[in-house]
């Protein structure tokens, strides 16, 4: 948890906070390049630079072109409209069909990898092998794609 870091910002942007990672969340965009600035403000006085290559902008909802900046090199920061967040793929629709076609992919892969690895397979060694290597890939975060 970083302290203080909601409260600087909470003027102008809800922030998320999750391990070493903040998410920065308004619907305007002049209030939340007020608020990013704030946020890069308060980071640069405790000394904690920011990566800007690893910012990433994301919109959902409507289609919207707007230029984020990072404060002291005026550089815009990356828009996305596919990002994968704690494992989940979203895009800017908030429709789920590329988490589900990695989840899809990753699976096929790891079994493959288990045809190949595996010569002489019982019924209860391959369940064992599926249960403890493909299907917490297929069942993570399965409610948000349902």
């Amino acid at each position: 948890m970083i302290p203080g870091l909601p409260d600087v910002c909470k003027q102008f942007i809800t922030v998320y906070l999750f391990a070493d990672d903040a998410k920065l969340y308004n619907d305007g965009h002049q209030v939340l390049q007020k608020g990013l600035n704030t946020y890069q403000a308060w980071s640069d006085r405790w000394l904690l630079r920011l990566n800007i290559n690893e910012c990433k902008i994301a919109f959902y909802g409507r289609d919207v072109n707007y230029a984020y900046k990072y404060y002291l090199s005026f550089t815009d920061l990356e828009s996305l409209d596919v990002i994968k967040d704690l494992g989940v793929v979203f895009d800017s629709e908030l429709r789920f069909a590329s988490h589900c076609k990695e989840k899809i992919n990753t699976a096929y892969s790891i079994l493959g990898l288990i045809k190949r690895n595996v010569i002489y397979l019982t019924k209860e060694a391959f369940v064992t092998l599926y249960k403890s290597l493909v299907r917490f890939h297929l069942e993570y975060a399965n409610s948000v794609s349902a």
